[in-house]
């Protein structure tokens, strides 16, 4: 890649962090990279009595008193200045050169305002059963990690697409950002693809616990209603017998993971009418 198409294609990553106070933390992300060459923008959610600071020019912290991780998506959008952006965690690392597979993906799919592309675990395995070539995001996109997404700043922004505050880890509602995010994207007519190309590194995630947990019924019937309407009581029951089939939950969890699913519902209807 020549300076030119470096310059025209300017990465910048958003790393959402809470309670930091150190910056050890993002040279682990990049041990198989030199770090120096990345811009790196740092959202912080701390207290007023645990702040991050920066000394390094490539390197920006904002420390913000908010909570929720869509929100600290949505400030680290707003203030980004990379005309790329990769959402990051703070838990990850980031294979070799993978800045070069992001923007020659960008270089190759000139249309592209959103890309994603493959996460391995720390055991060298795909995350998830990925696409074995580039193709549109439509049928993919519910899998997709938010540390997999990169899009153009600019576009994002002129089209007015943000997460939405009430879901994602420390929201109302623990599930679903990426989701809505997507159909965002896809409602706004912004091409969105897919890569297979390996950027990240990232532990295995047991998601069989999570899907019997109160967090996730919670979350999950709020974001079937808002999905769906009046539909998502029927997939609260389709969600409990599938869990049954699948001896995740036993016959005396029916009544609590319905009462459970009725509460999340109850609750996002009462948000869109404040």
């Amino acid at each position: 890649m020549n300076i030119t198409e470096k310059n025209k294609y300017q990465l910048e990553i958003l790393v959402s962090t809470m309670h930091r106070h150190s910056l050890d933390f993002v040279y682990n992300m990049f041990q198989n990279n030199d770090i120096s060459n990345y811009r790196i923008l740092i959202i912080n959610q701390t207290t007023e009595d645990v702040l991050l600071e920066s000394n390094k020019v490539h390197i920006r912290v904002i420390n913000s008193f908010e909570k929720g991780i869509s929100k600290s998506r949505n400030l680290a959008i707003a203030n980004a200045i990379g005309n790329i952006c990769l959402l990051a965690d703070d838990d990850v690392v980031y294979v070799k050169d993978f800045e070069q597979s992001i923007l020659e993906s960008y270089m190759t799919l000139k249309d592209a305002v959103v890309v994603t592309f493959r996460t391995i675990t720390t055991q060298g395995l795909l995350y998830s059963k990925y696409p074995n070539k580039i193709d549109t995001l439509f049928m993919f996109y519910k899998k997709v990690l938010s540390i997999e997404i990169t899009f153009k700043r600019d576009e994002l922004l002129n089209s007015q697409i943000q997460f939405d505050k009430y879901f994602g880890l420390g929201g109302v509602f623990e599930d679903g950002e990426n989701v809505f995010f997507f159909k965002d994207v896809f409602n706004k007519g912004l091409p969105a693809y897919f890569v297979p190309k390996t950027i990240v590194v990232h532990e295995v995630f047991n998601s069989s616990g999570d899907v019997t947990s109160d967090r996730y019924f919670f979350a999950r019937a709020a974001m079937n209603y808002k999905l769906h309407g009046v539909f998502a009581y029927l997939y609260i029951v389709k969600l409990i017998f599938a869990l049954l089939r699948r001896r995740l939950i036993s016959f005396s969890d029916i009544a609590p993971k319905f009462k459970l699913g009725l509460k999340g519902i109850k609750k996002y209807k009462y948000l869109q009418e404040e």
